[in-house]
């Protein structure tokens, strides 16, 4: 079994089912933390980049307001 390596170029490296298991459990324990998603939507805004499991949250994110500051962000980008 190899350990995940996002910027790894051998398939097995960077698609790891046990990645993206605690990547959907992480999204689904943070999707109501309001100040983790602010966070991250600041981080967003700088246009550098955020990663897999912080995008994650502000998929599996249901709270209206912060889902209107998402896709505000998401159409300025």
């Amino acid at each position: 079994m190899y350990k995940y390596d996002p910027k790894s170029l051998v398939a097995d490296e960077f698609i790891n089912d046990e990645e993206i298991k605690d990547t959907l459990r992480f999204a689904d324990e943070n999707k109501d933390n309001l100040e983790l998603i602010d966070k991250i939507i600041e981080k967003a805004k700088l246009r550098k980049g955020i990663d897999h499991r912080e995008a994650s949250v502000l998929l599996a994110c249901d709270n209206p307001q912060k889902l209107d500051e998402i896709y505000a962000l998401a159409q300025q980008i």
